[in-house]
C-alpha cells in the first residue's frame, strides 16, 4: 500500500464522542537525484514545492447530497498548483470549513489534506457524520491511568522509529512495511546494520512483559504509548492471542490507536486458511468517521472474504453495503481499492469504479436475499 504524507490542516469539529487529531505513522520522501560532473557531483536537485491539486471529495453524509456539499465547500478547481511549503492552500481550508458548518449541522467534520511527494499532487477529503448519526462513533471512554512502561520498551521503539526514518530519508532502507523482522508483522523492519541490533530487545522483552503492556493498552491516558504498544505486541508470535488482545482497541477514542488496531487485524488475517478475526467489529468500523478507520477496516474485510469467499454476503451487505458502495466510488484509492475488492468477491465479478452499478447490484442482491427468507 502506498504511504503518504499529511500536510496542512486536519480540522475537527466538536463531536458527541471525543476524537483526537492523529499523526501519520509513515511518510513518503522524494529522493534527490545527483548528476556527475567532471570534477565533482552536482548538488542534489531539490523537489519542487509546487503540488497539483487533484480536487476534494466528501464522505459520510447520508442527509445532504454530495453536489450541495461540494458547492458550499467551494475549493479551487482541480489542476491548480500551490506551494504547500508556504501554506498557499491553507486559506482555502480555513475559509471553507466555517462556511460548511454555517450551512449544515454535523456531529463530526474533518478536513484532511493529503499530499503525495512522488507525484507532487495533493487532495482534500472531508469526512462527515450527520447530526443524529452519532452511532457511527461508539468509542470507549478515554483511559485515565498512567502505567509505567516495562523495561523502557516503548521508548526504545520510539528511538528505533527515529533511526528508521533517518535512514529512510537517506534512501538506505526499503519502503515502510517492506523489510523483514521476527514479529508477526513488520513496520520499518530491521534489515539495515544500524537497525539489526535493536530488535532483540523487543523479541525478548515483549513476551516477558505482556501483562504490563496490555495494561498500557487498556488503561494509559497517553495516546502515543497505547499506539506504540500495538506496534510491539506482534512480538508475542501468536496470531490468535494477538487478535484477542487487539480487538478492544478498535473502539479506542484516539484515531491513531484505532488505525493501528485495524491494521494489525487485517495483517493477521491476510493469507490465512481460516478466518481468525471476527466479522462484526470490522463491519462496525467501516462506519467510523475517518478515512483511516474505514480503509483499514475495508482491508481487514477484504482479507476475510479472500479466505471464506461470499459465505457472509447477506450479513456484509445488510450491515455495510451502503458504505462499501460509497467507498468504491471514491477517487481516493485508499478507499476505493479495498471496497471494490470486497464487492467483487461477494458479487463474483468486478463492476468497476461506477458506484451506480455497485449500488444496483447491492440493492438487487439484498432484495433477492430478503425474498429467500
Amino acid at each position: 500500500m502506498q504511504r503518504f504524507v499529511l500536510l496542512g490542516l486536519a480540522l475537527l469539529t466538536a463531536c458527541a464522542t471525543p476524537v483526537h487529531q492523529a499523526a501519520s505513522p509513515a511518510a513518503s520522501v522524494a529522493r534527490a537525484s545527483e548528476a556527475p560532473l567532471e570534477a565533482k557531483a552536482a548538488a542534489p536537485v531539490q523537489p519542487s514545492p509546487l503540488y497539483l491539486f487533484e480536487g476534494v471529495e466528501v464522505f459520510g453524509s447520508r442527509k445532504v447530497p454530495k453536489e450541495k456539499l461540494l458547492e458550499v465547500i467551494g475549493m479551487p478547481a482541480p489542476g491548480a498548483r500551490f506551494n504547500l511549503e508556504k501554506g498557499e492552500f491553507t486559506p482555502y481550508l480555513m475559509e471553507s470549513k466555517p462556511r460548511l458548518l454555517a450551512a449544515y449541522k454535523f456531529a463530526f467534520c474533518r478536513f484532511s489534506m493529503v499530499a503525495y511527494p512522488p507525484t507532487r499532487t495533493f487532495r482534500v477529503t472531508v469526512d462527515l457524520v450527520d447530526d443524529g448519526d452519532e452511532w457511527r462513533m461508539p468509542f470507549s471512554p478515554a483511559p485515565q491511568g498512567d502505567v509505567p512502561e516495562p523495561e523502557g520498551l516503548l521508548s526504545a521503539w520510539g528511538e528505533y522509529e527515529k533511526t528508521y526514518w533517518k535512514l529512510s530519508r537517506e534512501g538506505a532502507v526499503p519502503e515502510y512495511g517492506k523489510s523483514k523482522c521476527h514479529a508477526l508483522m513488520c513496520h520499518g523492519g530491521f534489515d539495515h546494520p544500524e537497525l539489526a541490533p535493536l530488535e532483540q530487545r523487543f523479541m525478548e522483552g515483549v513476551p516477558r512483559n505482556l501483562d504490563t503492556l496490555v495494561r498500557v493498552l487498556r488503561e494509559d491516558r497517553d495516546d502515543s504509548k497505547r499506539m506504540a504498544t500495538l506496534m510491539v505486541l506482534p512480538y508475542i508470535n501468536s496470531r490468535d492471542q494477538l487478535v484477542k488482545l487487539v480487538l478492544p482497541s478498535v473502539r479506542d477514542p484516539y484515531e491513531g490507536v484505532r488505525n493501528e488496531a485495524l491494521r494489525v487485524l487485517g495483517t493477521m488475517q491476510e493469507g490465512q486458511s481460516r478466518v481468525i478475526i471476527p466479522l462484526e467489529p470490522v463491519l462496525e468500523a467501516l462506519w467510523y468517521p475517518l478515512e483511516s478507520d474505514r480503509n483499514k477496516a475495508a482491508w481487514a474485510l477484504a482479507h476475510i472474504v479472500e479466505t471464506e469467499g461470499a459465505a457472509h454476503q447477506r450479513r456484509i451487505l445488510e450491515k455495510a453495503g451502503a458504505v462499501l458502495v460509497e467507498m468504491a466510488g471514491m477517487r481516493q484509492q485508499t478507499d476505493s481499492e479495498p471496497a471494490r475488492k470486497v464487492l467483487a468477491i461477494l458479487a463474483g465479478r468486478d463492476l468497476g469504479g461506477d458506484p451506480a452499478a455497485w449500488h444496483r447490484w447491492v440493492e438487487q442482491t439484498r432484495a433477492a436475499n430478503s425474498a429467500q427468507r
